[in-house]
């Protein structure tokens, strides 16, 4: 059975810059999203440190869009993730030929925003509240997007 592919967008924070480098925070830790609506009951989510688990298969593209080229990879040494305290930060170079999209982020028409395509494998379920708290313990990320709107707030990106 194929397992369902979940997108979750957070907001960054993009500076002017000239070059084709985008980082910052792919997921913040501890940090509650605004009310999801992708299942039968709302509820807010959060993911726990280290939940995320990537792979040289794990790439960056633009608006989730699974038929498009890659803009990174982790398994072309584009595109990296690393463990903080703040959250999954990732560092990826853009690739020259999608000056159109390094344009935008420079030019603040792309604000940063970017969201993650994972696969859920262990999380708990907080019913009690309204909505209801989601916590995301271990999932697979299958792919980081740069998208026009994010679900979870403070996080940083900078294009350099």
């Amino acid at each position: 059975m194929m397992q369902r592919i979940e997108t979750r967008a957070s907001m960054s924070v993009v500076q002017m810059g000239e070059g084709r480098t985008l980082s910052g925070i792919a997921v913040p830790y501890g940090q509650l999203s605004h009310v999801l609506h992708d299942r039968a009951r709302p509820y807010r989510e959060r993911f726990e440190r280290g939940a995320l688990n990537h792979t040289d298969g794990t790439v960056l593209l633009y608006g989730h869009d699974m038929q498009g080229v890659p803009l990174a990879s982790v398994r072309g040494s584009t595109l990296a993730f690393t463990e903080t305290d703040a959250g999954l930060a990732f560092s990826a170079t853009l690739p020259e030929s999608r000056a159109d999209i390094t344009e935008a982020l420079q030019r603040g028409d792309l604000d940063g925003s970017v969201s993650i395509g994972f696969v859920a494998r262990e999380d708990e379920w907080q019913n009690r509240t309204k909505p209801s708290i989601r916590t995301v313990r271990n999932a697979d990320l299958m792919e980081l997007s740069i998208v026009m709107s994010g679900a979870y707030q403070n996080a940083t990106g900078v294009l350099k």
